[in-house]
This record gives structure tokens, sequence and C-alpha cells, in this order.
């Protein structure tokens, strides 16, 4: 798989940036929230794939934006009630837990 370049992460990250700020001009929070998600999600992959330290703080902090981004989707479906935002809700949940078995059992399986 090929690894994203660091101008495909800023453009990522100016996609969010650009999708939040649309959202909150036309008061349309479903676009506010999503472009707050994607933007925490792109500076985690960013300090994920460029930045080489084992400091617990690196570590935090990419935990931190993705569980921020996570609970910036909840939150934006509590608050607006929105079916996308409840899709994507479902969605991250599903692939957590498929994630969380899949860690479990193919070691299991493997040896």
């Amino acid at each position: 798989m090929k690894k994203f370049s660091l101008q495909d992460w800023a453009a990522i990250t100016f996609l969010g940036l650009s999708l939040s700020m649309i959202g909150f001009t036309l008061n349309t929070m479903d676009y506010y929230f999503l472009g707050l998600a994607l933007t925490a999600l792109s500076v985690s992959g960013v300090i994920t794939s460029y930045v080489k330290s084992d400091h617990p703080a690196r570590k935090a902090l990419e935990v931190f934006l993705a569980l921020g981004a996570i609970e910036t989707v909840f939150y934006g479906y509590l608050s607006t009630g929105s079916l996308l935002l409840a899709a994507l809700t479902v969605f991250i949940v599903v692939l957590v837990l498929v994630s969380f078995t899949l860690s479990y059992v193919l070691p299991k399986i493997r040896g």
C-alpha cells in the first residue's frame, strides 16, 4: 500500500478545514462536524506517518486525535440528529468491534 505524501495529508487537512468553515457559515452542522473529524484524523495520520519518535506523548496525541474524531461525529449526531452522522457512527462502531475481534482471533488461529 502506498504511503500518503505530506502534500496528500495537507490536502486532506485543507478539505477538512474547508468543510468545517462551509458548514459553519451556511449553518449546515453535518459539514461542520465532518470537517472537524476529517481534520483531526488527517493530523493524526501525519503524526503516525512522519513523526519517528517512540515518545509516549506522540502516542497519546495520536489516540487523543483519533478518539476526538470519533467523538466529534458522535456528538454531531446527538446534536443534529443527522442520518449521515448516524450512519457514520454505526460504521465506526462496527469497524472498532471488527478490529478488536480480529486482533483477538487472528493470533489464536495462527498459533
